[in-house]
Protein backbone atom coordinates (compact mmCIF):
# COMPACT_ATOMS: atom_id res chain seq x y z
CA UNK A 1 0.00 0.00 0.00
CA UNK A 2 2.74 2.45 0.91
CA UNK A 3 4.65 1.56 -2.25
CA UNK A 4 1.62 2.46 -4.37
CA UNK A 5 1.16 5.70 -2.47
CA UNK A 6 4.84 6.51 -2.83
CA UNK A 7 4.67 5.78 -6.56
CA UNK A 8 1.63 8.06 -6.98
CA UNK A 9 3.34 10.84 -5.04
CA UNK A 10 6.46 10.55 -7.19
CA UNK A 11 4.30 10.69 -10.32
CA UNK A 12 2.56 13.81 -9.00
CA UNK A 13 5.88 15.42 -8.12
CA UNK A 14 7.17 14.62 -11.60
CA UNK A 15 4.10 16.25 -13.10
CA UNK A 16 4.59 19.26 -10.86
CA UNK A 17 8.15 19.68 -12.12
CA UNK A 18 6.96 19.38 -15.73
CA UNK A 19 4.26 21.99 -15.11
CA UNK A 20 6.84 24.35 -13.55
CA UNK A 21 9.17 23.85 -16.52
CA UNK A 22 6.33 24.52 -18.96
CA UNK A 23 5.35 27.66 -17.04
CA UNK A 24 8.94 28.89 -17.13
CA UNK A 25 9.18 28.20 -20.86
CA UNK A 26 5.90 30.05 -21.39
CA UNK A 27 7.23 33.07 -19.48
CA UNK A 28 10.40 33.05 -21.60
CA UNK A 29 8.44 32.95 -24.86
CA UNK A 30 6.11 35.72 -23.59
CA UNK A 31 9.09 37.93 -22.78
CA UNK A 32 10.72 37.21 -26.12
CA UNK A 33 7.53 37.89 -28.08
CA UNK A 34 6.86 41.11 -26.15
CA UNK A 35 10.31 42.48 -26.85
CA UNK A 36 10.18 41.31 -30.47
CA UNK A 37 6.96 43.26 -30.94
CA UNK A 38 8.46 46.35 -29.32
CA UNK A 39 11.53 46.02 -31.53
CA UNK A 40 9.32 45.70 -34.62
CA UNK A 41 7.41 48.87 -33.67
CA UNK A 42 10.71 50.68 -33.16
CA UNK A 43 11.85 49.61 -36.62
CA UNK A 44 8.58 50.80 -38.19
CA UNK A 45 8.89 54.22 -36.53
CA UNK A 46 12.52 54.44 -37.56
CA UNK A 47 11.86 53.68 -41.22
CA UNK A 48 8.93 56.11 -41.41
CA UNK A 49 10.81 59.05 -39.89
CA UNK A 50 14.05 58.14 -41.65
CA UNK A 51 12.25 58.16 -45.00
CA UNK A 52 10.69 61.55 -44.24
CA UNK A 53 14.09 62.99 -43.24
CA UNK A 54 15.71 61.50 -46.31
CA UNK A 55 12.98 63.03 -48.49
CA UNK A 56 13.53 66.47 -46.94
CA UNK A 57 17.28 66.13 -47.52
CA UNK A 58 16.85 65.09 -51.14
CA UNK A 59 14.35 67.91 -51.70
CA UNK A 60 16.93 70.36 -50.37
CA UNK A 61 19.74 68.93 -52.50
CA UNK A 62 17.54 69.03 -55.59
CA UNK A 63 16.60 72.63 -54.74
CA UNK A 64 20.25 73.68 -54.46
CA UNK A 65 20.89 72.65 -58.04
CA UNK A 66 17.65 74.09 -59.44
CA UNK A 67 17.44 77.45 -57.63
CA UNK A 68 19.61 80.52 -57.39
CA UNK A 69 19.97 83.32 -54.85
CA UNK A 70 17.98 83.24 -51.62
CA UNK A 71 16.08 80.11 -52.64
CA UNK A 72 19.36 78.24 -52.90
CA UNK A 73 20.14 79.15 -49.28
CA UNK A 74 16.69 77.89 -48.21
CA UNK A 75 17.33 74.67 -50.12
CA UNK A 76 20.67 74.31 -48.35
CA UNK A 77 18.81 74.73 -45.04
CA UNK A 78 16.39 71.92 -46.04
CA UNK A 79 19.29 69.68 -47.03
CA UNK A 80 21.05 70.25 -43.70
CA UNK A 81 17.78 69.79 -41.81
CA UNK A 82 17.14 66.49 -43.58
CA UNK A 83 20.69 65.28 -42.98
CA UNK A 84 20.45 66.09 -39.27
CA UNK A 85 17.11 64.30 -39.12
CA UNK A 86 18.60 61.13 -40.57
CA UNK A 87 21.51 61.27 -38.12
CA UNK A 88 19.18 61.78 -35.16
CA UNK A 89 16.94 58.91 -36.26
CA UNK A 90 19.93 56.58 -36.53
CA UNK A 91 21.07 57.54 -33.04
CA UNK A 92 17.54 57.14 -31.64
CA UNK A 93 17.14 53.72 -33.25
CA UNK A 94 20.48 52.50 -31.91
CA UNK A 95 19.59 53.76 -28.41
CA UNK A 96 16.16 52.11 -28.44
CA UNK A 97 17.50 48.82 -29.80
CA UNK A 98 20.17 48.73 -27.11
CA UNK A 99 17.64 49.58 -24.41
CA UNK A 100 15.24 46.85 -25.52
CA UNK A 101 17.95 44.20 -25.75
CA UNK A 102 19.26 45.10 -22.29
CA UNK A 103 15.75 44.98 -20.80
CA UNK A 104 15.15 41.60 -22.44
CA UNK A 105 18.38 40.20 -21.02
CA UNK A 106 17.49 41.56 -17.57
CA UNK A 107 14.08 39.82 -17.69
CA UNK A 108 15.72 36.55 -18.72
CA UNK A 109 18.19 36.93 -15.85
CA UNK A 110 15.32 37.51 -13.41
CA UNK A 111 13.67 34.31 -14.63
CA UNK A 112 16.90 32.36 -14.20
CA UNK A 113 17.34 33.70 -10.67
CA UNK A 114 13.77 32.82 -9.69
CA UNK A 115 14.25 29.33 -11.17
CA UNK A 116 17.39 28.82 -9.09
CA UNK A 117 15.69 30.08 -5.93
CA UNK A 118 12.70 27.80 -6.47
CA UNK A 119 14.92 24.74 -6.91
CA UNK A 120 16.55 25.28 -3.52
Amino acid sequence: MTEELEKKLNDLLGLKKQIEELATDKKKTDITSTFDERNRKTKVYFYIYFTVSLGIMLFGIFGIYMNTGKYQIMSLFYAILGFEGTVLMKMWFHTMSSKLSILQEMKHMELRITELLQKK
